[in-house]
């Protein structure tokens, strides 16, 4: 090596060491290049000319005598900060200029040497020389890693080993709501929450000094007391540091488990269901997607759609997303061949949506999928898997462990859920919001249930939903229950399917089967009684007959003078008999008729169809008076009927007969149906009692509830109201006991209530409210 003059201007020194020497003997500058050879040096016989060889080269370390020319070296010193203030900075002196050493010293020198006789003052000069400029490099170093540290968006800091924080990056202090200059000289522990500061204590640090390193989550509390969930990184530094890293991670994990919901939500539904990335690759596939096509998921995931689709079911797939991309479209629906992993073919209809996009990027769609390959045999079916296919039917929603709702997916992805809220008015709230204590207690069984049964994967079971305006729905509720978080109960996820029109079918079924029921039981009361009257009365006119025969076979030889009955009289029984059987019949057909449902009918002007309905009923000169001008909405043969029923069970029921002059009489004397009971009254008109005086009223109810018909009669007595209704019970010899019972099937159709009450006059009062008028 050699010493290099000012004469290298701008040029870098080839060495490991730059020393620019300062002193006006510059034969020393070789005593300290053999002293180590690494160094090479630049000399200056003083202060002008050595600040302009620092100006011109690059310098690792500055030596410097005390008297440098018309300066001395302590004015050279702050001459030397200025240009650069880590420059390392060596006072070499003889004793005599301690003086001045001691004052550049305090003054910032980096350090100051002795010299001395020999080869040893140029040794120790060297060891000074090295030590300041690795120091030097260190602290530059350090000053680069800090400079990136501070840009970086990561939390970053260091601890000496006391666990004080000696230095934090921007992001780190912003992260917890402090300034950088807040948390030096902090220890750790003022971000953690009381509760959490054992456990990094005892279970973290520990961990960290046996190990070196430690990565894991942990919770930490802010400046304003909010606690949040950290990605946290602890590693030990050779200067026995500690470096830490903290990355808020409270968002992505609740992302994660917002995944982990719906992904739970997608396999308890059944429904085959994908996702696809920009670059047509399945991403995701549930199991019955899998189940599908034959194939496990991993041998789905990561292959173009082209893998298990045929080549015109992948154009329309591209085209369904180009019309997605292009339009305000949610969802579109269209037809594709999966190719199965055994070589079948199954034709499926697709409903796809798109990923919600990034940076209004293109991320990929989503996919539930249907297979409809007998659809070609079944047309008529094809609405139904049309409407399914669109999109979900029912409600999804689940729930937290504490029973709060987490997710709400309304039905056909509309705006509001079953219970009439938007789904972010449900979210955060108790189920208690929407369901019945009792309802509740179920749903909590049958969550034991799935949570201690491994064998039962989801139930099923029936609540009442209440909406938001107090309504209660019946509901099904299919339940399972999310993935356990370290044998801890997370929450549940469910389905709602209205059960209204099914349970209706199921009432409307049992009512049918009662009335089958009663007519069972009166037809083979009723029918088998006439029926019975008609056989023994055609027996005893044939015997008559037979006897007559015989009779006129003696002629006059005067044997006996037993008379012979009239067969006529037994046929007109007879006659009787079948017309019974006949009227039966006709009511109970009617019974049946009458009871289905009115629509919303039409408007029926009450007074003018009761005229009418006048003329028709035998009224054996009874009156009619009429006290209404209203219009109502009903269905006009019906509640013609209606009318013409009560009409004729008010006449029929008000005539003096020999028997029973009031209704209570009647019921006294009523017919059983029997054999003997019609063999009294002997044909049907034997025992009818000469018309009465009777006036009918017809007129409205008080407030517009609806109206009424009234009699003048006996009346009904209270005991037997409630079964004047029933099919088959009458209280006259010659009813079938269906006219009220048909009175009350056409009331139900309407929607209509009828009872039974004491008339003005102490006659019959029917009233039928519930009735709708029209203006």
């Amino acid at each position: 090596m050699g010493t290099t003059d000012g004469s290298r201007s701008g040029t870098a020194v080839s060495a490991e060491l730059a020393v620019l020497y300062v002193d006006d003997d510059p034969s020393f500058a070789a005593e300290l290049e053999r002293a180590d050879e690494r160094i090479e040096t630049i000399t200056a016989a003083n202060a002008t000319d050595g600040l302009e060889r620092l100006s011109t080269a690059d310098v690792d370390c500055v030596v410097s005598e005390c008297d440098v020319g018309e300066t001395d070296g302590l004015a050279f010193l702050e001459a030397v900060r200025e240009i650069d203030s880590d420059l390392p900075f060596i006072l070499f002196t003889d004793g005599g200029s301690e003086a001045i050493a001691s004052r550049a010293i305090s003054a910032g020198v980096t350090e100051y040497v002795t010299k001395g006789g020999g080869t040893e003052q140029w040794t120790a000069l060297a060891n000074s020389i090295v030590n300041a400029v690795e120091r030097a490099r260190a602290r530059a170093q350090r000053r680069r890693h800090l400079r990136a540290i501070e840009t970086a968006q990561e939390g970053i800091s260091l601890l000496d080993a006391d666990g004080r924080f000696t230095y934090v990056n921007r992001a780190y202090a912003g992260l917890f709501g402090y300034e950088p200059e807040e948390l030096v000289g902090e220890h750790w522990e003022v971000l953690y929450p009381d509760d959490r500061v054992d456990v990094v204590r005892e279970e973290v640090v520990p961990a960290v000094m046996a190990d070196g390193e430690w990565h894991g989550e942990t919770v930490a509390v802010k400046a304003d007391g909010s606690r949040f969930l950290a990605e946290h990184s602890l590693s030990t530094a050779n200067d026995g540091e500690l470096v830490c890293t903290f990355r808020d991670v409270t968002d992505e994990r609740a992302r994660e488990r917002a995944v982990e919901r719906f992904e739970t939500i997608v396999e308890a539904l059944g429904d085959p269901v994908y996702t696809v990335d920009s670059e047509g690759r399945y991403s995701f596939v549930n199991d019955a997607y899998a189940d599908l096509t034959g194939y496990d998921k991993e041998e789905i995931v990561g292959h173009p759609v082209s893998f298990l689709l045929d080549d015109a079911s992948v154009e329309r797939g591209a085209d369904s997303v180009r019309k997605l991309l292009s339009s305000d479209a949610s969802q579109v629906t269209y037809e594709i061949t999966v190719e199965t992993s055994d070589g079948r073919r199954v034709r499926c209809e697709d409903n796809v949506s798109l990923l919600p996009l990034e940076d209004g990027r293109y991320r990929g769609v989503a996919g539930v999928v249907r297979d409809i390959t007998e659809r070609t045999e079944r047309e008529r079916e094809l609405e139904r898997y049309e409407t399914i296919l669109k999109t979900i039917p029912d409600e999804v929603y689940s729930l937290d462990a504490e029973g709060y709702f987490t997710t709400v997916v309304p039905p056909t992805r509309g705006e509001r859920s079953v219970t009439g809220y938007r789904p972010e008015e449900l979210v955060g709230e108790h189920v208690s919001l929407v369901l019945a204590d009792e309802d509740i207690e179920t749903g909590e069984a049958v969550v034991r249930e799935l949570w201690t049964d491994d064998d039962v994967e989801r139930l099923s079971y029936e609540v009442a939903v209440i909406t938001n305006d107090g309504e209660r729905v019946p509901h099904e509720t299919h339940i399972a229950l999310l993935p356990s978080d370290d044998g801890r109960f997370r929450g549940s996820v469910g389905v709602l399917r209205d059960v209204t029109e099914r349970k209706r079918r199921k009432r409307e079924l049992e009512r049918q089967n009662e009335r089958l029921e009663a007519f069972a039981s009166v037809v083979s009361h009723d029918l088998r009684n006439p029926l019975n009257v008609a056989q023994g009365r055609l027996e005893l006119a044939i015997a008559d007959l037979e006897a007559s025969d015989r009779e006129r076979g003696r002629g006059d030889d005067g044997e006996g003078d037993r008379r012979v009955g009239d067969p006529l009289e037994h046929l007109e029984s007879v006659s009787w008999a079948h017309e019974r059987m006949r009227a039966l019949v006709d009511d109970i057909l009617a019974v049946a008729r009458e009871g289905e449902p009115v629509g919303e009918g039409e408007p029926v002007d009450l007074a003018s169809l009761t005229r009418r309905c006048w003329a028709h009923v035998p009224t054996d000169g009874a009156d009619l008076r009429l006290e209404t001008d209203a219009v109502v909405r009903a269905d006009e043969s019906r509640l013609a009927r209606l009318l013409e029923n009560l009409m004729r069970n008010a006449v029929e029921h008000s005539s003096t007969s020999p028997r029973s002059g009031t209704r209570e009489d009647a019921v006294e004397h009523a017919s059983t149906g029997s054999e003997a009971g019609a063999a009294e009254s002997g044909s049907r008109s034997e025992g009818v009692a000469e018309s009465g005086s009777v006036t009918v009223t017809v007129g409205e109810l008080p407030d517009g509830m609806g109206f009424y018909v009234e009699d003048t009669g006996p009346g009904i007595p209270e005991a037997v109201r409630e079964r004047v209704f029933e099919s088959g019970y009458s209280t006259s010899d010659e009813g079938t006991g269906f006219g009220l019972s048909i009175v009350g099937e056409i009331a139900d159709a309407h929607g209509w209530t009828v009872t039974v009450a004491d008339g003005t006059d102490g006659g019959a009062r029917f009233e039928i409210s519930d009735v709708v008028f029209e203006e």
